[in-house]
């Protein structure tokens, strides 16, 4: 028996950033929430919508961002600790997202993602995962992660440093 594999047709969304929203405190507060709104509504079937990560604040000056998160039971391993994907995919949307913001709203890749895991964690739980920009240019952003349980800053469950493509 033959098997003919049909491609999947994987919908795009289109995730804007305005331009006045790119400029100050109270303008990166509101591309946070608006992505993550935007991103739950076109894509809601996606792994960013799906990790349902709300902003829990952000720093212009600083060019950093804390996200927050419920872990679910669906993000575990079967040994029921947050599954190593998941770990990556929080640490990187925290990095992914500021990347893009700097970059002026355009998409940011990932071409580089280093993860150190320090600690496991169960469900369900809340978690945080900060980004930070650690060097911006006109090509790359480079920028580092944590992953923490609110409180517990000091105990660090994950750190990560990623590089990301600005595309023109």
């Amino acid at each position: 028996m033959e098997t003919i594999e049909t491609p999947v047709s994987v919908p795009r969304a289109r995730i804007v950033m305005q331009a006045t929203d790119l400029n100050d405190q109270a303008g990166m507060e509101r591309a946070f929430r608006d992505y993550f709104r935007q991103v739950a509504q076109a894509t809601p079937r996606a792994l960013n919508a799906m990790l349902e990560a709300e902003l829990v604040r952000c720093d212009f000056s600083e060019q950093s961002v804390v996200l927050g998160v419920e872990i679910q039971p669906w993000m575990t391993n079967p040994g029921g600790i947050l599954h190593g994907g998941v770990t990556a995919s929080l640490l990187d949307l925290a990095m992914g997202v500021l990347s893009r913001y700097v970059s002026g709203g355009v998409m940011t890749p990932t071409i580089d993602l280093n993860i150190k895991y320090l600690r496991s964690a169960t469900a369900p739980c809340r978690l945080c995962v900060s980004g930070r920009i650690t060097k911006r240019g006109r090509t790359f952003v480079h920028a580092e992660s944590a992953l923490w349980r609110p409180g517990q800053e000091d105990r660090l469950l994950a750190t990560a440093e990623g590089i990301y493509c600005v595309q023109s």
